[in-house]
């Protein structure tokens, strides 16, 4: 075992250092090959400076060419999308929903329209009072009180008011409720 472990090791030593031997040879031919190849290229660039320039003239008018067909696709996309969006919108405004909007895939969300179905749901409010319905209207049917219970579901479903409000405005509701059957 301590044979075949010595052989390794030498065998590894002996490798490295041919190794080395033959980096040593490259660089001395390497160096003074990449000094000549830089001198060419540095004569070449001067004798064909106007082939280069022409050249990358080409090259940038290509690549603005393709820059401004892109820019067309995409917008014409985003015009698509932006009439298809806005006929959608007016279709749910005229049918009296809301229309909702995301920006930056849900970071800023905007809510318009649909206050019409709303308005038997909550009465209007002043700036300090909140939104609770005015009880003192009684209600002489059940069904009315399962209608406005429905609505005050999709109210906080789609987040109009928050679920403290919405217990205690059904609370108060069912309140109300009771206390107009007796």
């Amino acid at each position: 075992m301590k044979k075949k472990n010595g052989y390794i090791k030498r065998q590894v030593y002996m490798m490295s250092s041919i190794g080395l031997f033959y980096l040593i040879i490259i660089g001395f031919f390497a160096v003074p090959l990449l000094g000549a190849s830089v001198v060419v290229l540095i004569r070449g660039v001067a004798d064909y400076r106007n082939v280069i320039l022409a050249a990358g003239a080409l090259i940038l008018i290509i690549i603005l060419f393709a820059l401004v067909q892109f820019s067309r696709k995409k917008f014409r996309k985003i015009r698509q999308d932006g009439f298809a969006a806005n006929h959608e919108f007016k279709e749910k405004m005229n049918r009296g929903e809301p229309v909702q909007i995301s920006i930056f895939k849900g970071l800023l969300t905007l809510t318009y329209g649909g206050q019409q179905q709303y308005a038997n749901a909550l009465p209007c409010h002043q700036e300090n009072t909140a939104l609770l319905p005015d009880m003192t209207e009684k209600q002489n049917q059940p069904l009315d009180l399962i209608v406005r219970l429905k609505e005050l579901s999709e109210l906080r479903n789609q987040g109009v008011i928050t679920e403290d409000e919405f217990q205690t405005i059904k609370t108060r509701l069912i309140k109300g409720s009771d206390d107009s059957q007796e």
